[in-house]
């Protein structure tokens, strides 16, 4: 699983998200992503499927965005 990603929502911020819990977890396992921006003061926690990494960036940022509200 990769350490980390970013994505741009629709109002230009850009978002970090770094997957939590258990290293090495398996197939199938919902993940709880860890999102800051440096234009929002506290992160931002969302819970994905096991293959967020392959979801559309516009989509994560949509979720992120959507949480952030």
């Amino acid at each position: 699983m990769a350490s980390n990603r970013t994505v741009t929502d629709a109002e230009g911020r850009i978002w970090t998200c770094i997957p939590g819990g258990a290293k090495g977890q398996r197939e199938g396992q919902d993940v709880v992503l860890t999102c800051t921006s440096p234009s929002v003061s506290d992160p931002v926690m969302i819970t994905v499927g096991w293959q967020w990494e392959r979801m559309a960036a516009k989509g994560l940022a949509r979720l992120i965005s959507a949480a952030a509200a």
